[in-house]
């Protein structure tokens, strides 16, 4: 497809239900001028929160900048105006998820069993529209880095605390921002709650792709976290379900491009958060403004290069874990581990279990 010279990202009415995933080394569908700029608007509530979180030694340590960066993606393709309601909307069920997590990662069978059931609601949100489907997947993200953290059971309400707080500063943002630009009146929410009812009871049948692909996230997700709990990979694990997170679709062509975009994304983003983490060592100015330009790179490079967005998420979260502690050849190696373990797992999900009309290739 080619790149589309406007400054919608993907369908500013909302009726949006597919993201597709460029081709390697090509560059679509949006045109990267228009998307870049969205991305460094949109970036700007993750660099406020990291400047305070930082610079002023909070105790959230970053985790309001990280709920940002989450909350960023819902209703991306939207108007500021627009923007601002699903964001403020999507706050209490991020901060929840987040909370619940905490909870979850004190007894692995719950981790497993929370994460699964939290991805297979996310999953089914893209029955709907990719602004629904997006908010499914900013609380399946919250859950799985809060569980992956493995912090104490006093931690749930700053847990929930810090992933509302990140929604809600999202949404303040995008609420400014339509105050004095980024208005258009031709467009409107994205919301109908009679056609959500109507499409979600329509794939209330294992005969629709969508119900499959619920299945199928839960599953694979689940699995994930069940790996790295078993193989007591603490800290690091997480790669493995946000991997699967990432790149496993209802469609299976967009499932398999993304393995590949994602294998070459992290191991490029990998090597060189390494070698700004050694460079910087530990200082926090310099790490404080990289985070953020990689989180306006995060947000234009979604619809632009996948490749390219998943380096630039995965520079974030390296640089964001080295400044917490993580030691740095062992948190990589467990990376690229996990990472493999992720792309493995969203492979196999979809030979073991195709979509409705599709054989299955593995006996």
């Amino acid at each position: 497809m080619p790149a589309q010279r406007t400054s919608r990202l993907y369908d500013a009415s909302g009726e949006a239900r597919h993201l597709r995933a460029s081709p390697l080394f090509k560059i679509g569908p949006a045109a990267p001028g228009p998307a870049l700029r969205r991305g460094a608007l949109v970036a700007v509530p993750v660099a406020l929160a990291l400047i305070f979180e930082f610079w002023f030694d909070w105790p959230s340590r970053g985790a309001i900048a990280t709920a940002a960066l989450i909350c960023g993606f819902t209703a991306l393709d939207a108007p500021a105006g627009p923007r601002a309601v699903w964001q403020a909307a999507s706050a209490p069920f991020v901060g929840a998820a987040a909370a619940l997590g905490v909870l979850a990662s004190q007894w692995a069978p719950a981790a497993v069993l929370a994460m699964g059931l939290i991805a297979a609601a996310s999953g089914y949100c893209f029955a709907d529209t990719l602004r629904l489907a997006f908010v499914g997947f900013s609380c399946s993200v919250a859950l799985m880095l809060s569980e992956g953290l493995f912090l104490p059971a006093h931690d749930t309400l700053p847990a929930l605390y810090y992933g509302t707080a990140g929604a809600l500063i999202q949404a303040a943002w995008a609420a400014c921002v339509w105050l004095v630009y980024d208005r258009d009146s031709d467009n409107q929410s994205g919301w109908d709650w009679s056609r959500t009812k109507s499409r979600l009871r329509a794939n209330l049948t294992l005969d629709s792709p969508i119900a499959r692909h619920s299945i199928r996230y839960g599953v694979a997700l689940a699995l994930g976290v069940a790996i790295y709990r078993v193989a007591g990979m603490k800290e690091h694990g997480y790669w493995i379900p946000l991997t699967i997170l990432f790149v496993l679709r209802p469609e299976r062509d967009e499932t398999d491009r993304r393995l590949i975009l994602r294998a070459v994304g992290t191991l490029a983003g990998l090597a060189l958060a390494t070698g700004m983490a050694f460079a910087f060592d530990g200082a926090e100015v310099p790490i404080a403004i990289v985070l953020s330009l990689t989180a306006a790179l995060s947000f234009g490079l979604i619809t632009v290069q996948y490749a390219l967005f998943t380096a630039a998420i995965t520079v974030y979260v390296v640089l964001l874990s080295d400044t917490l502690g993580e030691a740095r050849f062992d948190a990589a190696g467990q990376r690229v581990i996990g990472t493999a373990a992720g792309i493995l797992i969203a492979y196999v999900a979809f030979r073991i279990y195709p979509a409705p009309g599709e054989k299955r290739p593995l006996r």
